[in-house]
């Protein structure tokens, strides 16, 4: 039985209870009814306050269930131009390969940031990202910036969504930022795991974060005037590791439509150390997704 519908009965009851004692009491005793009445009024009040958490639990199990995944993401194809791994960062990371980075500075009073090594000025793009949530400390800040966007902050701070040359989400705090402002709380259910998924719309200026499980939806909107835009990371945690992977884009123009300026060539070819090449028959995240 559904645990909510244990209050409608007891309201029911005391309404019927109160009022049936209530007249047979009157008419037997012709005592005052006042006790009864109160019994009354407090079935009738259980029973309003039930239905009201029975409305906020419908609107609130709403919201977790995500916005319906975009098409897009069943189409993304490897863009060779894109797949060009991290390549900037403050002084207090290192890049351990093509996709990880390690924040190796002492204690967690500093901001440090890590930028992807291409601008995306155009498409729609996907990055896996692997964060584990025991190295995310007080701040943990993923999203986009310009090439202005600061990758360094003194004392600690959101780096990602911190500036107006950058938009992102916290997923220490479950907050959507810029300029440091709380946009929104986000995702709702207040939880990230520990692999998820940063969809780059550059067509919409939008950026969104999901799981295989879900798609939580763009909260975050950024001019288009600003870009190209980089994908950043901000990182408190000391000795945090942390993985971002190129999983793949779609363009108006279709796949040939790579990015402008870029060359379509493997900057990393197959072989070379720290470079894990895309298998042929790649899955994009969103084909996973259920609703």
């Amino acid at each position: 039985m559904d645990g909510t519908f244990i209050p409608v009965l007891i309201g029911i009851l005391l309404l019927n209870g109160a009022s049936g004692h209530g007249t047979d009491r009157a008419a037997s005793f012709d005592e005052p009814v006042t006790s009864w009445q109160g019994f009354q009024t407090i079935g009738g009040l259980v029973l309003l306050l039930t239905m009201i958490a029975l409305v906020a639990l419908c609107a609130h199990s709403a919201v977790h269930v995500g916005d319906p995944i975009p098409a897009w993401v069943l189409q993304i194809q490897h863009d060779r131009a894109v797949d060009v791994g991290m390549a900037s960062c403050s002084p207090g990371i290192g890049i351990a390969n093509h996709n990880t980075i390690t924040r190796h500075r002492k204690g967690h009073f500093e901001t440090d940031g890590a930028r992807w090594g291409v601008a995306l000025s155009k498409g729609k793009h996907v990055f896996e990202i692997v964060w584990p949530n025991v190295a995310r400390d007080a701040t943990a800040t993923v999203g986009v910036g310009t090439e202005e966007a600061p990758l360094y902050v003194k004392p600690r701070d959101p780096l990602v969504g911190g500036n107006r040359h950058s938009w992102g989400y916290d997923i220490a705090r479950c907050k959507a930022l810029h300029k440091k402002e709380i946009l929104a709380t986000y995702p709702a259910t207040k939880s990230v795991p520990d692999k998820f998924y940063l969809y780059v719309d550059c067509d919409s200026g939008s950026i969104a974060l999901g799981t295989d499980g879900v798609y939580w939806g763009a909260r975050v909107l950024f001019p288009i005037s600003a870009l190209p835009v980089y994908p950043m990371l901000g990182i408190v945690c000391e000795g945090a590791h942390v993985t971002m992977t190129y999983r793949g884009s779609a363009y108006a123009g279709g796949p040939s439509a790579v990015m402008s300026g870029m060359p379509s060539v493997d900057l990393y070819p197959p072989g070379k150390a720290g470079y894990p090449p895309q298998k042929a028959g790649y899955q994009p995240p969103g084909s996973s997704l259920h609703f």
